[in-house]
């Protein structure tokens, strides 16, 4: 075994270990090694690289970025404290949400309505009345990478429930709606010195369920998405309005949002329905998709997207639950976190998914994929492969045993065949991997409690089946060719 200085996934130089190890089959596992052994007796996890079951769908997506931390120089030239551009490039970032941008309140000039029309009295069809020249700039940012945009129309939220600033309903929602129109027409279509960017994804507001949030009640908040929505599509046909973005997505308050917003017996648009949740397990993430789903269709809202726009590891929201959060976020144990959401999105009715946060000012809070532009955290390297599997091709089918119940796996074919897989339990996991391919020569990865920053083996496989164990919270990529 050599370290040696290689190139890390993305493009960043990090210390590798490299191992190349030929795999000879004997009949006893003797000489083989502890971590891959000829397989047999445990029980399986099996991928069919034949039976294609369809595209992977947009999940990497995130909140904010991909330059953050904005100042002015002495000379009034813009400075960013970040500069992600190329790791989200190397991540495939398929969608950047606007929200929160420049926490917090926008940084008094990002994107929020009362950044950009900041008198509410102002004639709301005179250019003059309109600051975008910020968000210009952060859009302009975005557009140096393949992402779509996702524009939040609204505000961010309050630091406290002491200082709820900009959180009170719009004192004329129709007034609103145009200034909204407004906004699209400057991105879309040139208005004010303007943009033909073709941005499609319009959100209207922001967690109405959350009092940092939204001060005024449901029902107004129902209203303000009836009058805007149905302006905006009346306006511009053909982009996707949508919202809710509910804090708390449960059956109650789906349904309760979907009466809300057709009380008055008319249709309203909802091109997508958005939501959140914190949480510190895959398997709730598939629990609130499946009801946003069941209910989105049981109001007869079945072309309606489901938009999983803010998720992240939580232990809870009280300030000792959130100090023990942070850390933890910020450990190897994310990678195998990550995966496991990612895998759960993918095989769950969820379409499009933003991961929060991706800006400066949350680097040592919420984001556990980098703490700079050259320093990646362990979380990063579930976004990387994912989108690995994104660009070799296809979903295949994969089975697990159902005794391997903290063990995840996802698999595609294409340029190539990937295997993503996860264990995201306290205590080391054995398992059969079979592929049925053939002689496989495999680049593997892991991203381990020894191995936070990842390290790279290549082997050769004779048999269908290998003996794989994988430690706790593991996330291991395999590459095939």
């Amino acid at each position: 075994m050599n370290n040696s200085e290689t190139k890390q996934p993305g493009g960043k130089q990090k210390k590798l270990v490299l191992l190349a190890i030929l795999l000879l089959v004997v009949v006893t596992c003797g000489g083989i090694g502890a971590a891959f052994l000829v397989g047999g007796g445990a029980p399986m996890v099996k991928v069919d690289f034949d039976n294609v079951i369809g595209a992977f769908k947009s999940l990497n997506g995130i909140n904010n970025g991909p330059k953050s931390g904005y100042s002015e120089n002495e000379d009034g030239a813009s400075e960013w404290a970040l500069d992600a551009t190329d790791i989200y490039n190397d991540l495939g970032i398929s969608f950047v949400r606007l929200h929160d941008t420049e926490y917090p309140y926008g940084g008094e000039c990002f994107v929020d309505i009362h950044c950009i029309f900041p008198d509410e009295d102002a004639d709301v069809d005179d250019p003059d009345s309109y600051d975008f020249s910020c968000t210009d700039e952060y859009i302009a940012n975005i557009k140096e990478t393949s992402a779509e945009i996702l524009y939040r129309l609204g505000e961010s939220i309050s630091e406290s429930n002491d200082n709820l600033v900009y959180t009170n309903p719009p004192e004329d929602y129709e007034k609103w709606a145009q200034v909204c129109e407004h906004i699209i027409r400057h991105y879309n279509e040139g208005w004010a010195d303007g943009y033909y960017y073709d941005i499609q994804y319009w959100e209207i507001w922001n967690e109405p369920d959350v009092n940092r949030q939204w001060s005024g009640t449901l029902e107004q908040y129902y209203e303000l998405y009836k009058v805007t929505a149905r302006y905006l599509k009346e306006c511009y046909p053909d982009i996707m309005v949508g919202g809710g973005a509910l804090g708390t997505a449960t059956e109650e308050a789906v349904s309760a949002f979907l009466e809300g917003i057709c009380d008055d017996g008319e249709e309203t648009p909802l091109d997508f329905f958005s939501w959140h949740l914190y949480t510190t397990t895959a398997e709730e993430i598939a629990t609130y998709a499946n009801t946003v789903r069941d209910t989105l269709d049981s109001y007869g809202y079945s072309d309606t997207l489901s938009f999983l726009d803010e998720w992240n590891y939580v232990m809870g929201w009280g300030s000792d639950s959130l100090s023990a959060t942070w850390p933890v976020i910020h450990s190897y144990a994310m990678a195998s976190f990550y995966t496991s959401c990612l895998i759960t999105m993918q095989n769950s009715p969820v379409d499009s998914a933003m991961y929060y946060d991706g800006q400066y000012v949350f680097l040592e809070y919420w984001n556990g994929l980098y703490t700079s532009e050259d320093d990646l955290s362990s979380g990063y390297y579930a976004f990387y492969f994912f989108n690995q599997l994104c660009e070799t091709g296809q979903q295949v089918e994969v089975s697990v045993d159902e005794t391997l119940d903290s063990v995840y796996c996802c698999a595609a074919a294409g340029d190539g065949k990937g295997v993503l897989l996860t264990n995201v339990s306290y205590d080391k996991v054995n398992l059969s991997l079979c592929l049925y391919t053939g002689v496989k020569n495999a680049t593997v990865t892991r991203v381990n409690a020894n191995n936070p920053d990842g390290v790279t083996e290549t082997k050769t496989w004779l048999r269908d089946c290998v003996r794989i164990t994988l430690s706790a919270h593991e996330m291991v990529y395999i590459a095939l060719q």
